[in-house]
């Protein structure tokens, strides 16, 4: 059983969560992670590798290292079924009640002890690494998802990559990109960043899977991570087609569902493939009114935790986010992003102030 009391209480046991745990380990501090399903590791468990002859440097795998490393550690322990009620400012740390939740066992990701009545936990210092909300597709009626044959989420193909469910026959996949993203009619004027590499590599893998399949890139332009990034995108124009333009519509056709968008001279085109793939974008957690309210922390334009521009700082004493709780990340940056709250949150217990955390 875990104690009343813990130096840290992180609240979501997805990457972000894992990884705070385990850098304040290294950094001598014991923690408490709380997950509100029954099972660890967060959205990512239902990711898939994404390599093909090589490594896509996608972060799926990292979600198992976290997991293994974070129980090989003692001084960290593990709640879940339970869900932050209730919190209080005490002395220079929380007071936060904890209810219990609904477990099915199922899903991906590791089981882990549940809470079996209401507790209040005293922390020194809270991380909240709550994760974000995928857009849900079918609120883009437009798309078809839902009501189209064919069409799907990224979400959905990676499942069925994952699974080997994608038919072999589904040779002319489509990907759409920046649903639920960079959208002022949805008030979403935020780029979601992640979704072209995450389309891509997916569109890279299902050809892997596939060699005859033909891929079309739908889009409005087209991230940047780098250098690395950069040599597999210019290897991907040349395999893929590229298409800057975003479907007004997606409507079922005869063979396939139908995409129909502006050419080059803005004379309309509607083309047929076998799935169309909707890059959906990432939402703020389905937490973060309840989350500020309960902790009293500030959100970004954007509905986001924290104060934007990429921090770990919350606006409450004590509190830090860690991961896409306060704002779009991948994987690997979720982990590194997680670090940072760490640190900040082992200086919060020493009495130090913010730039000693960097030291």
């Amino acid at each position: 059983m875990t104690s009343d009391k813990t130096p840290v209480l992180i609240l979501g046991g997805g990457v972000a969560g894992l990884a705070a745990a385990v850098e304040l380990d290294r950094r001598g501090v014991p923690s408490l992670v709380v997950e509100k399903t029954g099972r660890l590791g967060g959205r990512a468990a239902e990711f898939c590798c994404k390599a093909t002859s090589v490594c896509a440097r996608c972060g799926a795998c990292r979600v198992g290292d976290l997991l293994r490393e974070a129980f090989s550690r003692p001084s960290i322990a593990f709640l879940g079924g339970a869900l932050a009620v209730g919190a209080r400012v005490r002395d220079r740390g929380w007071e936060v009640d904890l209810a219990p939740q609904p477990v099915d066992g199922t899903g991906a990701g590791e089981p882990v002890e549940a809470l079996a009545a209401r507790r209040t936990l005293s922390a020194g210092a809270v991380i909240l690494a709550v994760g974000h909300q995928p857009f849900a597709a079918g609120r883009k009626s437009r798309f078809g998802h839902g009501r189209v044959p064919g069409v799907l989420s990224a979400g959905e193909l990676e499942r069925q990559l994952k699974d080997g469910t994608l038919p072999a026959e589904a040779r002319r996949l489509a990907f759409i990109q920046c649903v639920g993203s960079r959208d002022e009619v949805l008030g979403h004027a935020y780029c979601s960043r992640v979704c072209c590499g995450f389309a891509l590599r997916l569109a890279r893998l299902a050809r892997f899977l596939e060699p005859e399949r033909q891929v079309t890139f739908f889009h409005m332009d087209v991230q940047d991570y780098g250098p690395a990034w950069r040599e597999e995108l210019a290897a991907m124009r040349a395999d893929f087609e590229f298409v800057r333009a975003i479907p007004g519509e997606v409507r079922a056709g005869a063979g396939g569902p139908e995409a129909v968008y502006a050419g080059p001279d803005q004379q309309p085109l509607a083309r047929e493939f076998d799935r169309v793939v909707l890059s959906t974008g990432l939402e703020p957690p389905l937490a973060a009114a309840a989350l500020a309210e309960l902790f009293g922390l500030a959100r970004d334009a954007d509905g986001f935790l924290g104060l934007g521009g990429g921090g770990a700082e919350s606006g409450a004493a004590g509190v830090y986010l860690a991961g896409t709780a306060s704002g779009p990340r991948s994987i690997n940056e979720s982990i590194d992003h997680a670090a940072l709250a760490a640190a900040l949150a082992a200086a919060h217990l020493r009495g130090e102030n913010r730039e000693a955390a960097h030291a």
